[in-house]
């Protein structure tokens, strides 16, 4: 018999949540080391009387806490987890508790995500009447930071005995009361790159005595966009988008440049089309660089990997879901080509990562903006939701 835990029976939970959550905003933090954030958390679960939970997991510049929570007989152990750092944005909601910090704001809900797994616990480590063990991890630095793979280098997954993963992410195009599933490839393989051309530098009347690195550099960008367009097929999809092109200064008129810059990023599904993308724009670099007689450089970072959800765990997840908020409130969503940390924690075990609706007549903003808030309304169907996933897993087999 599934184990259902209803938005209603976490009410009262999801009100210390939300307040938690109100106090997080004020005070936010970027990056991997949130000192302020951990101290915040650290107090909620002593408060809720807590007692197996470690701090500065992913190291000591790495404020990365584990909560153990177990249940009163054996079964499996279910990470789920919550990121926690912030956004540099000036914050516009006007909110009673915006942000104090000049460029410093939880636009992406991370503060929200960190009061529904609060809520979660709270209310769990009051019924311990279940199986296995639930592990509440509280990561930072996802914004570009990498936080998850930190945390798993130091051992997330051996020191809590981690069989699967669950987590949810704010989602304002859905509204507030529901949630999406996606099965398969859900966020992109997240890239940069950066391209530098070395030519000659000289007077502007005098080009012919020049190597111009700004030409190449032009040439190039046009020749970036064909990759999509005639080396990956119709029916997978990526992306290649320049974000800056710089070369000499302003009040240089008649100064031809040594150098030129791009950066961009390049975005993918499938490990192939990925290849592709890097082996094409090398060959780009290179090509443009010969044809101009001069240097170029290509600099590829991955950043983070396509996030995978297993189909067999998005299924049983969002049957779960359909009996805790009713088939109308889960609904299917859309793979994007945004990137998501928690990708590195799919790579080491199964799970899935479904979407949480925030949307209603005052939250319409969407994520990265500074007019965005995370809906309060939405902890107790993400708790309930996520609580009843992990409950459910914990006592059952290996999918």
């Amino acid at each position: 018999m599934d184990i259902l835990i209803k938005p209603s029976q976490l009410e009262e939970s999801a009100k210390i949540g939300a307040a938690i959550r109100h106090t997080i905003h004020e005070e936010p933090e970027l990056g991997l080391y949130l000192p302020k954030t951990q101290e915040k958390i650290v107090k909620a679960l002593e408060s809720f009387g807590v007692k197996n939970f470690s701090t500065f997991v992913g190291g000591n510049d790495v404020t990365g806490v584990v909560a153990v929570i177990e249940g009163n007989r054996p079964g499996r152990t279910i990470g789920l987890r919550a990121d926690s750092d912030a956004l540099p944005l000036d914050e516009k909601t006007c909110a009673q508790w915006q942000s104090k910090s000049e460029m410093k704001m939880h636009a992406c809900g991370h503060d929200g995500h960190v009061a529904t797994l609060l809520t979660l616990v709270h209310y769990l480590n009051q019924h311990r009447d279940f199986a296995g063990k639930i592990v509440a991890v509280f990561q930072p630095g996802e914004e570009g930071y990498a936080g998850a793979k930190y945390m798993l280098e130091d051992g997330l997954v051996e020191k809590f005995g981690i069989e699967e993963f669950y987590a949810l992410h704010c989602e304002p195009s859905v509204d507030v009361g529901k949630v999406g599933f996606i099965s398969g490839y859900a966020t992109a393989n997240a890239d940069v790159f950066k391209i530098k051309f070395t030519g000659k530098g000289g007077h502007g009347s005098r080009p012919h005595l020049t190597k111009d690195p700004l030409i190449a550099a032009c040439q190039c960008v046009l020749s970036l966009q064909t990759i999509v367009a005639r080396n990956v097929d119709p029916s997978k999809s990526a992306v290649v988008s320049v974000g800056c092109v710089s070369a000499g200064e302003p009040s240089g008129s008649s100064v031809v440049p040594d150098h030129a810059y791009i950066v961009g990023t390049c975005r993918s599904f499938e490990p192939e089309v990925q290849d592709t993308l890097i082996n094409r724009m090398q060959q780009v670099v290179d090509g443009t660089a010969q044809v101009f007689c001069m240097e170029g450089k290509l600099e590829y970072k991955k950043l983070y990997p396509a996030m995978f959800n297993n189909p067999k765990n998005v299924a049983e997840a969002r049957r779960l879901a359909e009996e805790v908020l009713g088939k109308d409130n889960v609904v299917t969503k859309e793979r994007t080509m945004g990137g998501e940390d928690f990708s590195f924690m799919l790579l080491a075990k199964p799970g899935c990562l479904f979407r949480l609706g925030m949307k209603d007549e005052t939250h319409s903003a969407s994520v990265h903006n500074p007019y965005f808030d995370f809906n309060d309304k939405a902890i107790a169907t993400g708790a309930a939701t996520l609580l009843s996933i992990a409950l459910n897993r914990a006592a059952g087999q290996p999918l």
